[in-house]
């Protein structure tokens, strides 16, 4: 699907030893020859395109990586977990996948919201808590010259991933990452002087995490003294179901979501709890927009420095 980008096809041309080592081509041709013959895509003399099915495909790709090449292994298995014989349920997630699946879903169905939030806030020195491969700061930093960037994760496997990804941005200049849980990187003096000066910090599908090690309102007020600076907080988060029992049009994502975070053991919480925790930690909330993805807003959140 990263093949098509922004199109509905590709020329076949394309397929070659130039863009493709020849083991990889090798499967690259087999998928797509099977792809045609699922209905996914199309193929003329010159072209290979997406079918409407593909299309869809290709719009909801972030649910399949997150649910098959992240929690999968669990899904399939999950009847299996057994502490005393070490196997448990962190063992059979891929969590790079889920990251991946989670950043796939974001560009979709999120990020020209997340992007036009940004341009209004005119912001110029970001954090990213839980940033992954450093793909969202990345398209932040191509998008915003001005902007510099500063990405944490508790994932040294994220980290390794997300300095290769810098690099071949050309990026090493205006974005950093590192390997650090954001609820201890205050203890740190060098990240003390360097959070000093970020203005805007970003959280997208981790704050539910966060609220589960301390409560809720301390973990704000600790993000808070964190990045004292720090005038705007823009919070993108799934919350609790307010359904009460599975109907025919309820997405599938909404009991996936709930399913797993249930088993491990990660309390959710409703849209209604994070306005209330927001606000008894002395934050504003200025807007709050549906993204797009079941149960998923996005907050703007603002604090009056003196």
């Amino acid at each position: 699907m990263d093949l098509f980008k922004d199109n509905n096809n590709i020329k076949k041309s394309d397929l070659n030893s130039e863009n493709f080592s020849s083991s990889r081509l090798d499967n690259v041709k087999l998928i797509m020859e099977y792809a045609v013959k699922f209905g996914i895509f199309y193929e003329s003399e010159d072209h290979i395109q997406l079918t409407d099915l593909g299309k869809d495909i290709q719009k909801n790709i972030g649910f399949f990586t997150w649910a098959v090449g992240g929690y999968g292994d669990f899904l399939r298995n999950f009847t299996e977990v057994n502490e005393l014989n070490n196997i448990t349920m962190s063992s059979m997630i891929d969590g790079a996948n889920v990251a991946l699946g989670s950043r796939q879903a974001n560009k979709q169905f999120m990020w020209d919201i997340i992007i036009d939030e940004l341009s209004l806030l005119k912001a110029h020195n970001i954090a990213d808590l839980g940033c992954g491969g450093a793909g969202a700061i990345i398209d932040i930093c191509k998008k915003f010259d001005e902007v510099s960037a500063t990405g944490i994760d508790i994932s040294e496997k994220a980290i390794k991933s997300a300095k290769t990804n810098i690099e071949k941005n050309g990026l090493n200049n205006r974005v950093e990452v590192v390997n650090q849980n954001v609820l201890d990187a205050i203890d740190s003096p060098y990240l003390i002087e360097k959070f000093s000066s970020v203005d805007t910090v970003l959280s997208f599908m981790m704050m539910h995490d966060l609220f589960n090690i301390r409560k809720p309102v301390d973990i704000i007020k600790k993000l808070m003294s964190t990045f004292p600076q720090a005038k705007t907080f823009i919070i993108a988060d799934t919350f609790l179901s307010e359904e009460t029992s599975l109907k025919q049009n309820t997405p599938i994502f909404t009991y996936g979501f709930e399913f797993v975070h249930h088993f491990m053991k990660i309390k959710l919480f409703h849209k209604q709890e994070y306005i209330k925790y927001f606000s008894d930690s002395g934050l504003r909330v200025e807007k709050v927009t549906y993204l797009n993805v079941p149960n998923t807003y996005l907050f703007v959140l603002k604090r009056d420095l003196v």
